[in-house]
């Protein structure tokens, strides 16, 4: 009999065949009227009730089933065809003329449908892929054929039956092939004819299912390596073997009904979650029309997703139960980034990358190896080794492969690559021009022994190529990585040193030190002799800037004065104070202004009117506010500190005056001398720096060149980085274009527009590297051209960078420069007085009188006489001769007063 593998006439197109099985599949029509009306022969011979419990597993297998398969088809129509002739054995069987040669013939034929009913039930639980491809599946189907056939025969042989056509028909046909098992075998002829190559193949399994339509995912290529079929066929079998002989003889006593619907339990499928939708599935129910999601990952913060502009999914397949990187959806994103965001979660061993220099455009290829420690921070510690493998940018549209592999993957893999001797793990591009990829090594004998990984961009001429050496059985590394190749665009070194310009300067040079020391020296003036007071400043420096408010057309002044009534302790001459005010000039000016209005006031002190009594003091604490020029309210400058912008060419002299209740006057100068702010100096690691001093607002304006503070970052120019992959791109440009003066688009305007600088990159085309920065400062937008007169134009050193070709130097090809200094307007600088005699006044110091005493009768007293017979005349004290001198001023007063207060009284007479 021959079982050879032909195309039958049952073949159906299942991929489109939506009507419920049982309708549009004959043979499981007749293969259930056929149990319907022979279940009682079960009954009746215990013998062949197993094969009736069998059959009817079979019919419910293909019940559920989401396809018609013409190979379980032609296995029903055998058993059902075996099955019809039992009536006869029953018939026998009462008639008590049944041969033993009959019954161990139906033994047989229990075993026959027992592997057939595994075999079906196995097939089912595979995959589609797996069904067509695996060269298994097609043996073990011709074997149950054959199997069954013999039974059939030696069955009619034992009944003495003649053979029929139906029996010939069946026995002499092979398990006939549907569209999918000739597109398999199809396919397979196309790639070499050699099923056992093609099934070991990844790239070949997934090529067949994208062309047939059909769900793709890791699982398959486990089903379809050697002894997975006749594994699953055994356990069923087993199974079905178990359950039979227990409850046999219950079947016998209660019918077949019951006990077939408890042995369906057996082909119960499993259920999975889809990695895709998170929805459960099984594998029956699964369609390439199942799953729906989207293909980005959802954004919380736009809240939408950015392959689509709807939240319903966008994307369907069918469903997956492991991560992949086939095709990109939302959920795989998030797992990632738990892992490539943080640095507990891996151990990389080698990694490549390589970005295009090209300014528009250009890509990063990269690619790495390593262990995988964790699924995501602080999460437990994996026990079995695993590798990650990463080749590209997992980004939703982009092309990358992120995926890891076990020990018993590392295996299966092994096994596949052997027999397929495809190593490539992933390639991002097909193009030579631009690409990364990953690759098993392996030795001679087919055992994989490491990675390889490999990263090129399009502007790159080789390509950067790690090797990392794998111990198969444990999942480590096992040497060191080798360098096999260095990509990206590397340096020569120079033949010698750079020798660069100097730094041009144009301007004066300041200093950010106070012009002179605030004057202290400054004496009380009073109106009049009798008003005897003495002030002083109590701070230091005796005037501040205050540095609380801020203000475009005042600057405020305060300080501290402390009034002393200098009257004798026992005189009794208070003096009363009835009002304060305040005025002010600067150093080159002769007269005072009086600070207007609200403009002064004490802010600590006692109200006026205030009496101070003698040998007593009383501080005041005041504010005066001093308006600034209409050109400096113009600069519209705010000091949040204790400056004060007015007074920021020349001293200014606050006056604070005080009056008594009288009338007389006494007042006290205070200065106040700018301190500049702080000039910013070069620091210890700079590279350079370059300035230029702005007098009108006496400051410096300096940017620094400092080295960079990390691997990828070469240097810093004011705080802005420039990193290697830049400079890169700027001698590839200059290679491209032949302009060696590149500007880095770095400057920025400083101080609202008031000055600006930009810098660009010199640029060695023959030892391939920026050798220098040129930096120009000059006075910014704010300032019309045809009024600019400061700038700077210098060099920093670059640092070096990069991979340089090691041993191998070139002579130095100096950059072709264009930027100059801009047209500037000579300085002339304004020359402020320092200092003046305006205020340099000191009191008038009376003689000290020699008074003699006189007697009662206004006879003079005689001198006094020495012991040598000398006379000598009598001094007064100086302190009774300033309290006689106050007395005689208060007399005067007293006098006055009374010579008024009495023409006051004739008046009103």
């Amino acid at each position: 009999m021959s079982t050879g593998v032909t195309r039958g006439q049952t073949s159906l197109n299942a991929a489109s065949n939506a009507m419920e099985p049982v309708v549009n599949n004959p043979a499981l029509s007749t293969a259930i009227e056929v149990f319907s009306s022979l279940s009682d022969v079960g009954k009746a011979i215990p013998f062949v009730a197993p094969a009736f419990i069998l059959l009817k597993i079979i019919i419910d297998i293909e019940r559920r089933a989401q396809d018609v398969d013409a190979k379980c088809n032609d296995i029903l129509e055998r058993i059902t065809f075996l099955l019809s002739h039992l009536p006869i054995v029953r018939k026998m069987h009462d008639e008590g003329t049944l041969m033993q040669a009959t019954k161990q013939v139906a033994e047989r034929m229990n075993e026959a449908v027992k592997g057939a009913a595994a075999l079906i039930a196995a097939y089912r639980k595979q995959s589609p892929i797996a069904r067509r491809l695996s060269i298994s599946n097609r043996e073990k189907f011709s074997t149950c054929a054959d199997a069954l056939n013999v039974c059939c025969s030696d069955l009619l042989l034992s009944l003495q039956i003649r053979q029929s056509q139906q029996l010939d028909a069946l026995t002499n046909r092979g398990v006939p092939l549907d569209d999918d098992d000739q597109a398999a075998m199809t396919f397979v002829e196309t790639h070499g004819g050699d099923f056992e190559a093609v099934q070991y193949d990844r790239e070949l399994v997934k090529e067949f299912a994208e062309e047939r339509h059909l769900p793709m995912d890791d699982s398959v290529m486990g089903e379809l390596e050697d002894g997975v079929v006749a594994e699953a066929v055994g356990q069923v079998s087993a199974r079905l073997e178990t359950i039979v002989k227990d409850n046999l003889s219950a079947a016998i006593a209660g019918g077949l009904k019951d006990l077939a619907t408890q042995l369906t339990t057996v082909q119960q499928e499993q259920s999975f979650v889809c990695v895709q939708c998170e929805s459960s599935f099984t594998r029956s129910s699964n369609h390439p029309k199942a799953c729906s999601y989207h293909k980005a990952p959802y954004d919380s913060w736009s809240k939408s997703y950015g392959c689509c502009d709807t939240p319903h999914p966008c994307q369907c397949s069918s469903h997956r139960e492991k991560h992949h990187c086939d095709y990109p959806y939302g959920t795989f994103f998030p797992r990632v980034w738990a892992i490539n965001n943080y640095v507990d979660t891996t151990d990389d061993w080698a990694s490549v990358t390589d970005t295009s220099l090209e300014e528009e455009g250009g890509t990063t290829e990269k690619a790495s190896v390593g262990q995988l420690l964790r699924w995501k921070s602080r999460g437990e510690r994996l026990k079995s080794p695993t590798i990650l493998i990463s080749v590209g940018t997992v980004r939703w549209a982009e092309r990358y492969y992120f995926n890891t592999f076990t020990l018993e993957d590392l295996q299966n893999i092994s096994k596949s690559v052997r027999h397929s001797k495809r190593t490539l793990i992933f390639r991002t591009s097909p193009s030579e021009d631009a690409y990364a990829s990953a690759e098993w090594i392996l030795a001679v004998s087919g055992k994989i022994t490491g990675v390889r990984i490999t990263a090129k961009a399009n502007t790159s001429s080789t390509p950067f190529v790690r090797v990392c050496p794998i111990d198969l059985a444990t999942g480590q590394k096992s040497g060191d990585v080798l360098a096999v190749s260095e990509g990206g665009l590397r340096s020569y070194a120079p033949a010698s040193p750079y020798v660069l310009p100097e730094t041009v300067h144009v301007g004066p040079e300041l200093k950010d030190t106070p012009l002179r020391a605030a004057r202290k020296d400054f004496k009380t003036r009073t109106s009049s002799p009798g008003l005897r007071v003495i002030m002083r400043s109590v701070d230091e420096p005796p005037l501040a800037a205050n540095p609380h408010m801020g203000s475009a057309r005042f600057d405020y002044m305060h300080g501290t004065v402390s009034v002393f009534n200098n009257n004798a302790p026992g005189s009794n001459v208070p003096i009363t104070i009835a009002a304060a005010k305040a005025a002010f000039r600067y150093v080159g000016e002769k007269q005072y202004t009086d600070v207007e209005g609200e403009g002064f006031k004490i802010v600590e002190g006692a109200q006026f009117p205030l009496t101070i009594d003698p040998r007593q003091s009383v501080t005041f604490k005041f504010e005066a506010a001093i308006p600034r020029t209409e050109e400096d309210v113009k600069k519209d400058v705010r000091w949040w500190n204790p400056r004060a912008f007015c007074a920021r060419h020349r001293p200014l002299r606050v006056k604070f005056v005080l009056e008594d209740i009288e009338g007389e006057e006494a007042s006290l100068v205070s200065e106040y001398v700018f301190k500049p702010f702080p000039f910013s100096e070069k620091k210890e690691n700079d590279l350079a720096t370059f300035w230029f001093d702005e007098p009108d607002m006496i400051a410096r304006n300096m940017i620094a060149v400092s080295p960079g503070d990390s691997s990828d970052v070469v240097a810093k120019i004011d705080g802005q980085e420039v990193k290697v992959n830049q400079l890169q791109q700027l001698v590839y440009k200059a290679l491209k274009t032949g302009k060696t003066e590149i500007d880095l688009e770095i400057g920025r305007e400083k101080g609202y527009g008031e000055w600006e600088w930009k810098a660009s990159a010199l640029v060695d085309i023959s030892c391939r590297r920026v050798y220098a920065f040129k930096v120009l400062l000059h006075e910014g937008k704010s300032v019309p051209e045809e009024k600019r007169r400061f700038a700077c134009l210098g060099y920093a050193p670059c640092p070096d960078y990069g991979d340089v070709i090691p041993g191998k130097t070139r002579p130095v090809s100096y950059a072709t420069e264009s930027i100059r200094l801009p047209p500037l307007q000579p300085y002339v600088p304004v020359e402020y007085p320092a200092d003046d005699k305006v205020d340099d006044w000191k009191p008038v110091v009376p003689p000290k009188p020699a008074r003699t005493l006189s007697s009662s009768n206004g006879v003079p007293p005689s001198p006094s006489v020495m012991s040598n017979g000398t006379a000598v005349p009598l001094q007064i004290p100086d302190e009774l001769n300033t309290r006689l001198a106050s007395l005689d001023v208060n007399l005067g007063r007293i006098a006055d007063a009374l010579e008024q207060l009495v023409g006051a009284l004739q008046a009103r007479r």
